[in-house]
């Protein structure tokens, strides 16, 4: 079974693949990982795969090391796309790892890949595995953060589903041009690149999809645990590797 691990800023996600199959997940917060730290207990583990952007995981290092293989996701990693983007030492694992995802779920299509948590990202990659790069900008929790931390007076508001454009006051402004404005945003980002790909297909995930996937005129795929499968797909792709 293989064992993935991805590090954010605010918390840690865990799966486990057998076969290419999820048989458990775990979700816990960046400060706190002595649960998945009982992993290796409960379950024989054959390779693990980690994404950290924050460091987290260096105490995990003494359960990792009873692993036969792990990889530390880095610009160097071996992964089934060639990468077309000119600064891969500064690509987030878990940009490129959606990006494996949605292009092996699409193999001979153009898919952009759309990940919607603190930030929206959206990755292209070509019908020939050709892994472009994308856009990145700021989630809904940012959103509202920014408006309150940069202003006087609007207040932080709390993220909600709503079904309205016009707000009748502050509270409700607010959300409409935070969600409205990501619905406007994503659809319109979409509408672009199928002027180039007309046969694009899209892949969404990350926290943020149910606000967004009922709303889009833009028929999306939404795929839960993007970033774990992708990065399940890197390391079986690591070990067929070193296999032959």
């Amino acid at each position: 079974m293989n064992l993935v691990i991805d590090a954010g800023n605010s918390f840690t996600k865990a799966a486990l693949f057998k076969k290419g199959e999820i048989v458990d997940t775990w979700k816990v917060a960046s400060s706190g990982l002595d649960e998945l730290g009982k992993i290796p207990s409960q379950f024989t583990i054959d390779a693990a795969i980690i994404s950290d952007v924050s460091n987290v995981t260096q105490r995990l290092a003494p359960m990792l090391k009873t692993f036969s293989r792990v990889i530390q996701m880095s610009a160097q990693t071996l992964t089934p796309l060639k990468l077309s983007y000119t600064s891969p030492e500064s690509l987030g694992s878990d940009r490129l790892a959606a990006a494996v995802c949605a292009s092996h779920l699409w193999p001979g299509h153009p898919v952009l890949a759309i990940q919607a948590g603190t930030c929206i990202t959206y990755e292209l990659v070509t019908q020939n595995r050709d892994y472009q790069g994308g856009a990145i900008s700021p989630g809904t929790d940012m959103r509202f953060q920014a408006m309150h931390n940069f202003t006087a007076k609007l207040p932080l508001v709390k993220k909600e589903q709503i079904n309205f454009l016009t707000g009748t006051n502050t509270n409700d402004c607010i959300l409409s041009g935070v969600v409205n404005g990501c619905i406007a945003e994503i659809d319109g980002i979409i509408d672009q690149y199928k002027e180039t790909y007309p046969e694009l297909k899209i892949v969404m995930g990350g926290g943020d999809t149910f606000f967004f996937d009922k709303k889009l005129k833009n028929r999306i795929f939404a795929v839960e645990n993007l970033v774990l499968r992708g990065l399940n797909i890197i390391l079986d792709h690591n070990l067929n590797v070193k296999n032959h």
